[in-house]
């Protein structure tokens, strides 16, 4: 009786390591874009929490302004890894390549967001852009590091 306990346990052990394995296969762990999109990886590394990030951005020769808050008007953490995902259709492009700079700012304290992107400037902090040729299907991560006093920076992992 013991033996076939000890049997059945071991057959549910290695059934669950199987299931594991499988979801592990089909859900990976890390986005993964699709064919006609662009995936940013923005990791912050700061010395504290933000209020918003918020990203000036060109696509070949189209502008465009976005960005990033919580919605419960809580900070956004100064070690938190955030994904924007762009399509070749919001980037207005036919390409599956091409040229993108982005120069990022840092709102300091949480404010409601707004769709101009029009923050005060006692609480904004620029960066300087970064400039790369991206290749749709790809995923690209950038590193922002800093503090409100000294100020902060974006880099872009090669």
């Amino acid at each position: 009786m013991k033996k076939k306990i000890i049997g059945i346990a071991i057959v549910i052990v290695i059934m669950l390591g199987l299931i594991l394995v499988v979801y592990n296969q089909i859900i990976p762990d890390e986005y993964v874009p699709a064919a006609d999109e662009i995936a940013l990886h923005l990791q912050l590394d700061t010395e504290e929490d933000i209020g918003l990030l918020v990203y000036d951005y060109r696509a070949d020769s189209h502008e465009y302004s976005g960005g990033i808050s919580n919605a419960d008007g809580s900070l956004i953490k100064h070690d938190s890894d955030n994904i924007v995902v762009w399509s070749k259709e919001e980037l207005n492009s036919l390409s599956d390549t091409l040229g993108l700079s982005i120069q990022f700012r840092i709102i300091t304290e949480y404010v409601a967001p707004n769709y101009e992107n029009v923050y005060p400037d006692e609480i904004t902090k620029y960066m300087e852009p970064i400039s790369w040729e991206a290749h749709c299907g790809e995923s690209y991560f950038i590193t922002i590091t800093g503090d409100k006093i000294s100020g902060y920076k974006a880099d872009l992992a090669e």
